[in-house]
């Protein structure tokens, strides 16, 4: 098996992505709202946005099998977690809140290694093309039942597109804006 390579490519477009302002708003909205991973969405726009690799329906559910296994018994238990810890009665005690730190920077980790697992498998996923971020990213909201109108992501495509330097916030047939 490869071993992980955990500051990859993706993980560092993916930091310079969630790291904008607006982006992690919309995307633990599309997190809570309908249990998306957005790691997934990050991949998506990534693959699309610096491969011009075309998602299609089983690639994203291959995609899926390959990390669900990890986002359930790790990523998510850890946020549910530090989620928790926030509104303990006792979260201001300065214990509670070190404590807290550590578990959203395990957190964390186990959100790199996560996208450690996604990087190792981007040579195998997807067909080359004419691919863009927006197009694989609504793709993986539909495999979460959300329609894009539901979850435009203007910032998130919008961070993607200032992260490569590509104009992915706007369609190439007419110049404007999407939704």
């Amino acid at each position: 098996m490869i071993p992980l390579e955990l500051d990859n490519p993706f993980w560092q477009f993916s930091l310079r992505v969630y790291g904008t302002p607006g982006v992690a708003e919309e995307c633990l909205k599309v997190q809570d709202e309908i249990d998306a991973d957005v790691n997934v969405l990050l991949y998506a726009a990534w693959l699309g946005a610096t491969r011009g690799i075309v998602l299609e329906e089983a690639d994203l559910l291959l995609i899926e099998q390959a990390i669900s296994p990890w986002s359930a018994s790790v990523v998510k238990p850890l946020r549910g977690v530090r989620r928790t810890m926030k509104s303990m009665p006792d979260a201001a005690d300065s214990q509670v809140q070190a404590l807290r730190k550590q578990v959203a920077a395990t957190e964390l980790l186990s959100e790199q290694i996560e996208q450690a697992f996604l990087f190792r498998m981007a040579d195998g996923v997807g067909r080359p093309g004419s691919a863009t971020a927006r197009g694989n990213v609504y793709a993986a909201l539909g495999r979460y039942g959300a329609a894009a109108t539901a979850f435009p992501l203007r910032k998130f495509l919008g961070a993607s597109e200032a992260a490569i330097g590509l104009d992915i916030a706007r369609d190439p047939s007419n110049g404007k804006s999407n939704p």
